[in-house]
């Protein structure tokens, strides 16, 4: 089974884990756009717990609820929108300066925008995206697989495509990669000796396409920092 996907942030203001606090928690809200003064509230927590983390990192327990729009029925009454929780491990190296939840690309950032703007966490919590340059780790690759394209010039195509073997030595990816902006990279790369199979977006989800021990997991997205397209400025300390 995948080891499923990893999110990226860096650190630039984070609570020390050894401080009295373990317990953050976002103002209850109503999901936005909601008119129901009965609805379940939407909010973000993180609790961090100093355990289960492998050595190096500090381990975070987080639960994001998100109102999601949808259209049905529910015993007998019309529903328009749901509040979807979402619980996942988070894993932390103030060293390194990196933050990384273990969910889905959307929920993590998300969550993580809710600590950033809270009004009474903002000083406690700020992290921020990634970006990774994918022109420095194709060269480095065992083997890409495949790429996502966007923003296609000169052609009526929003996004293209391509899949297959050691396709970075292919004209057609050499075209493609002219004509637009790599979003995803599927490639294989080399750390520590071990080939690691990925699925990469630019803004530092991971997601891992076969299973490898979490701490080797955690170490290879501590890997990626090294392919920003620019350094991330100095952490300051929470308050």
């Amino acid at each position: 089974m995948p080891s499923g996907t990893f999110v990226i942030f860096l650190v630039q203001r984070f609570p020390e884990p050894g401080g009295r606090r373990k317990y953050y928690k976002t103002e209850d809200r109503k999901p936005r756009g909601s008119r129901d003064e009965r609805a379940d509230p939407v909010y973000t927590s993180i609790r961090l717990t100093g355990e289960g983390a492998p050595a190096g990192f500090n381990h975070a327990a987080m639960t994001h609820r998100k109102g999601v729009r949808i259209e049905g029925l529910w015993h007998g009454n019309v529903i328009t929108e749901v509040v979807q929780q979402s619980k996942f491990d988070a894993y932390f190296d103030l060293g390194n300066r990196i933050f990384i939840a273990r969910t889905e690309k959307n929920i993590g950032l998300s969550a993580v925008k809710d600590l950033n703007e809270d009004e009474a966490l903002r000083e406690f919590f700020q992290l921020r995206t990634v970006d990774l340059d994918f022109r420095q780790i194709i060269p480095r690759a065992i083997n890409v697989i495949g790429s996502w394209f966007k923003g296609m010039r000169y052609t009526n195509i929003r996004s293209e495509a391509a899949f297959g073997d050691q396709i970075n030595r292919d004209a057609e990816f050499t075209r493609l990669s002219g004509l637009g902006q790599h979003s995803n990279l599927l490639v294989v790369l080399d750390f520590n000796g071990s080939a690691i199979k990925v699925n990469l977006s630019r803004v530092g989800s991971t997601y891992f396409m076969e299973d490898y021990p979490l701490r080797t997991c955690l170490e290879f997205m501590v890997y990626l920092l090294n392919f920003q397209t620019s350094q991330p400025p100095a952490i300051q300390p929470a308050n």
